[in-house]
């Protein structure tokens, strides 16, 4: 049984994350009934991670495992003919069986989109957050910087997050304008908390509307005082944008 690596894009609007759900629409429940349909037969389809609730991918990677050896071109444009439009195989390989979607990752990229000081958009609702308010880039870019390194981040672990230890390693967390109202954070890390980024997006949001001090991040990292923390920020302006094998 030859294994694939998929790598996916797709819209989680109208999804409940990416992990499969009993009556309910998700990324990878999708993807195996495409699978089931196309061969025949139920496979397991297993993502690097998982996204929750109508957050978006650029580049979200899987693996399964099929029971014939198909060409990678063929079997990227078979899926894509059975997936909704709002999910797209962007390419697929054979890989070794040592490969692994999850455990074999060494980096995951996200980035999270805010558009600010600006009336909000109806048609970019589910895209991006939106704020009112201007906000400070250069104090929220100086809060994001304090993460880069090795920490400890129980401050930001979500309550029913499991107990999967809380250190990780950011290789990069910057804040900066993608266009006149739309801000961007970007960050790269070994691997992320359940909605680690989301907490952060939170608390820099705060800093940026002048409501906390850059110095909190620290704090929050010191500490692992979760009270410190701001409100989540919302899913929709959350993209999985990379996984890294090497």
């Amino acid at each position: 049984m030859p294994r694939y690596k998929l790598t996916l894009a797709y819209d989680g609007t109208c999804y409940h994350g990416w992990q499969r759900q009993v009556g309910k629409r998700t990324i990878q429940g999708t993807l195996e009934e495409a699978i089931l349909d196309l061969f025949g037969n139920r496979v397991k389809v297993v993502g690097s991670g998982r996204t929750d609730a109508r957050v978006h991918a650029l580049g979200q990677a899987a693996h399964v495992d099929l029971s014939l050896f198909i060409h990678s071109p063929d079997l990227c444009a078979a899926l894509n003919s059975r997936l909704p439009g709002d999910i797209r195989v962007r390419e697929t390989e054979v890989v070794p069986k040592t490969f692994h979607a999850r455990y074999s990752a060494v980096k995951r990229t996200y980035c999270y989109l805010i558009r600010a000081a600006v009336e909000p958009s109806p048609f970019l609702r589910n895209y991006t957050h939106q704020v009112r308010f201007p906000l400070d880039s250069d104090a929220m870019n100086k809060a994001a910087a304090i993460l880069v390194g090795t920490h400890d981040f129980s401050a930001f672990r979500s309550t029913g997050g499991g107990n999967t230890l809380p250190t990780r390693k950011v290789f990069n967390s910057e804040v900066f304008f993608i266009s006149r109202h739309t801000l961007c954070y970007f960050i790269t890390a070994d691997a992320f908390l359940r909605k680690m980024v989301r907490g952060i997006v939170g608390t820099l949001l705060e800093i940026g509307a002048g409501k906390a001090d850059v110095s909190v991040m620290s704090r929050l990292l010191n500490t692992g005082d979760r009270t410190l923390m701001a409100t989540v920020a919302p899913p929709q302006g959350l993209y999985l944008v990379a996984v890294s094998y090497a």
